[in-house]
């Protein structure tokens, strides 16, 4: 039985979260004839879903990269979702998405292992995260 990877798009945009989705998808073409590995990809456009679902423990057994909003709404920060998602699971490697480069400054205080700020090469850099993940994990 081949490992499953989780791979979470959490962005309020739609927009913005099917540009990320979409790049992310790519990833599993450029590297279906090696896998060794399941790759499973997750879209969540409501946080109140995606913390439902984390909370669900559905995660928990895998390796899990994460693609977060920083201002997701719904009384939800992305912070937050990482933080939920890091004490659910240490195998989570999480990349927040921001508009602003301040929240990339405070990285001391937040739960995050990268920041990608949201510009024309956001959807390209969280590819290159993924397909380093997957290169670290598997290859």
């Amino acid at each position: 039985m081949k490992q499953k990877i989780n791979v979470l798009v959490v962005e309020d945009n739609e927009y913005y979260n099917n540009i990320i989705f979409n790049a992310l998808q790519q990833s599993t073409h450029f590297v279906k004839k090696k896998m060794k590995y399941q790759l499973v990809l997750h879209s969540f456009i409501d946080s109140s879903d995606c913390m439902e679902k984390i909370e669900s423990r559905e995660f928990i057994d895998n390796d899990v990269i994460a693609f977060v909003d920083y201002n997701m709404g719904n009384g939800i920060s992305g912070a937050q979702i990482i933080r939920l998602l890091k004490k659910e699971n240490s195998n989570t490697l999480a990349v927040l998405l921001s508009q602003s480069r301040k929240i990339e400054e405070r990285s001391t205080q937040n739960n995050y292992d990268f920041c990608v700020i949201k510009d024309t090469f956001a959807p390209a850099l969280c590819r290159l995260y993924l397909d380093q993940f997957i290169e670290n994990k598997f290859l």
